[in-house]
């Protein structure tokens, strides 16, 4: 049972000036240790690879409709490049309380902006009040 949705956009030149402006500090607040090491072995830019994140992360905080810490929520990729999610601390004691078994992501990108979409996959049958 679908029990959230959530979907986000986010405008890559403008995680680039940020990137610019802030640095590392910037992309350690929004990456974990494991996403940033991910983006770095796949070569991509990391303007890029953080808009695909951060869109994804903000997408997982609209499907469980809460917003917390963007390290309680890693997004993981496959070998064959699919991501996937790995909630932790707080966000996933929240999950767990709304019955939630899993959230799925898909994630899109181009050049200029990027997008993703995250569906809370639950038990029973009611929608929750998000």
């Amino acid at each position: 049972m679908i029990k959230g949705i959530g979907i986000d956009i986010v405008n890559i030149d403008r995680l680039r000036k940020s990137i610019l402006k802030w640095g590392e500090k910037f992309e350690k607040r929004i990456l974990t240790s494991q996403e940033i090491n991910c983006q770095k072995r796949k070569g991509e830019t990391k303007s890029i690879h953080l808009g695909g994140r951060f869109a994804a992360k903000e997408a997982v905080f609209k499907s469980l409709g809460v917003n917390t810490s963007w390290q309680d929520v890693q997004i993981l990729s496959t070998k064959e490049g699919k991501p996937y999610i790995n909630l932790k601390g707080k966000i996933k004691k929240i999950a767990e309380e709304k019955k939630i078994k899993s959230v799925l992501v898909t994630i899109s990108h181009d050049m200029s902006y990027a997008i993703a979409e995250a569906v809370a996959i639950g038990e029973g049958n009611e929608i929750s009040n998000c």
